[in-house]
């Protein structure tokens, strides 16, 4: 894994925001420490400027005791998952060439926020009051302890070619691919007071359309829905997605076949079939890659776990009294902060 290269996911326009809940810009001043782990630290006001982007978002939902005790909640998983975050990043230190990870982080970010040379990059900063080692940090911690999870969990998780066939025997119905059907349409809505007037011209429609002139000009003409700008075109469709009485006449057709007018509720309609797809069912050669994911997925909660509560009894961690117990136990989760664009 000396070579593996990881990818930022941080979303354009989003310079400001990951600044903003990393509390990068700090003067280097003597503070109070939250948590050591291993030769880390995590500061007070680390810990207050992540925080303060969930007191924002609770403060609009609750007030009184209920946002005190909605705030210590947050607070509680917070400094768990900034553990679990330096944790990662430390296992990362370990397993990646950091220093080209760090490169092609900061290559990314450049590309997605349209950064044209290092001059501009240092010059936002700048603007920012961030140095160039906060935004990598930053960046390291929004996308480095995701793709150690990947690797040293999910891809770890195997799944057998017995599983997956068993699977796919119990789950047969997922993989296959319904009966559905494209068709062009003609729709004349109406009320109680004009229902019959609309008749008339949707019979008319169907004359004219019988009589060779083309549907979709027929469509542009009379139709009163947006898929008249379409010459009618709609679909595709699959049992239970029309209304019951244009579904029986529209799947009983053969490509080129008409039918109506159909009257519904408040319309009448025609329709012409364009195309009809029989019932198709995936081979399980096709649908292997998609099984095997969903079986990992349902395994991942608790392999995950099992790594992370690994990873905390393994490595050194102390949380002052004042901001927690040091005997907490570890999340199974990483949340994605409020304005991380993970």
């Amino acid at each position: 894994m000396r070579h593996r290269t990881v990818r930022t996911r941080l979303l354009p326009g989003l310079l400001l925001a990951a600044v903003a809940a990393g509390g990068l810009g700090r003067a280097e001043i003597l503070e109070e420490i939250v948590a050591k782990v291993n030769n880390s630290i995590i500061t007070r006001s680390q810990f207050e400027e992540r925080l303060a982007v969930y007191q924002q978002q609770l403060s609009r939902k609750y007030s009184g005791d209920e946002l005190g005790l909605k705030t210590q909640a947050a607070a509680d998983d917070l400094l768990r998952n900034m553990i679990m975050e330096t944790l990662l990043v430390q296992r990362a230190d370990v397993i990646l060439e950091m220093e080209k990870v760090r490169k092609n982080l900061l290559a990314d970010f450049k590309k997605q926020q349209k950064i044209e040379s290092d001059e501009e990059l240092d010059r936002l900063l700048k603007e920012q009051k961030m140095t160039r080692q906060d935004l990598l940090d930053t960046l390291v911690r929004l996308s480095v302890p995701q793709e150690i999870v990947n690797y040293e969990v999910r891809r770890k998780i195997s799944v057998s070619d017995k599983e997956i066939k068993k699977y796919y025997d119990e789950h047969r119905r997922d993989f296959v691919k319904p009966e559905r059907v494209v068709f062009r349409e003609i729709v004349i809505l109406f009320e109680d007071a004009t229902k019959e007037e609309a008749r008339a011209r949707a019979e008319a429609a169907r004359r004219a359309l019988d009589s060779g002139t083309d549907f979709g000009e027929v469509a542009g003409r009379e139709s009163e829905v947006s898929s008249k700008e379409r010459g009618g075109l709609v679909g595709p469709f699959t049992h239970g997605e029309l209304r019951p009485e244009v579904e029986s006449q529209v799947f009983s057709l053969q490509p080129g076949q008409l039918a109506g007018p159909i009257e519904s509720s408040r319309a009448f309609h025609i329709v012409r079939l364009e195309t009809k797809e029989g019932e198709e069912v995936t081979p399980l050669s096709e649908a292997q890659d998609s099984i095997t994911e969903k079986i990992r997925d349902s395994r991942f909660k608790e392999s995950l776990e099992t790594y992370l509560k690994g990873l905390w009894q393994e490595n050194y961690i102390y949380v002052f009294p004042k901001f927690g117990s040091s005997e907490w136990k570890p999340t199974d989760t990483l949340e994605v902060e409020p304005g991380s664009g993970s």
